[in-house]
């Protein structure tokens, strides 16, 4: 996480492009080794300083530090397919509703997420972004519908590597 690092996005809750299938950061987060105010060193998990341990999981901060974490990890393949749609400012009522409708039927596999704005120097218009973290072969059936949502301003679909290339 380039903005906040992993620290900032696990105690953030962690919103990131694999939720919809793992839950957020901080549903996978075991325990952690904290420094309180008062300089001690504890360890919060479910079973050690419980109270601690759901404080860091949404209670906001000024806990302590955090100096490390274990967290649950989840096995996945290596490739994702990634990309967007745009489309223009005047189709955005037709868009949100179809991003309304459609990101209810997806699978855990694919995260979607939808926005206006505009691109340095761009014209105003609304996007779709999605990670596919499924079987590559099996992406284009979810990617096609977001083709034929309205206009296609713009479009890229590419499969990557790394998550974090993201």
């Amino acid at each position: 996480v380039s903005t906040v690092g992993v620290a900032g996005f696990i105690l953030g809750g962690g919103i990131g492009y694999l939720a919809r299938k793992h839950g957020m950061a901080i549903d996978n987060l075991l325990s952690a080794d904290v420094v309180t105010a008062a300089g001690r060193l504890v360890r919060a998990s479910a079973d050690e300083n419980p109270d601690l341990y759901w404080a860091l999981r949404g209670g906001g901060g000024n806990f302590g530090i955090v100096t490390s974490f274990l967290f649950q990890l989840h096995e996945m393949q290596r490739d994702v397919v990634t990309g967007y749609f745009a489309y223009p400012l005047k189709e955005a009522k037709q868009i949100l509703s179809f991003y309304a409708e459609y990101s209810e039927k997806m699978p855990d596999e694919m995260s979607l997420g939808c926005g206006v704005g505009s691109r340095l120097g761009g014209e105003p218009g609304v996007g779709i972004y999605f990670v596919w973290s499924g079987d590559p072969a099996k992406a284009e059936k979810y990617i096609e519908p977001l083709r034929k949502a309205g206009t296609v301003a713009s479009e890229l679909v590419r499969r990557v590597g790394q998550v974090e290339s993201l």
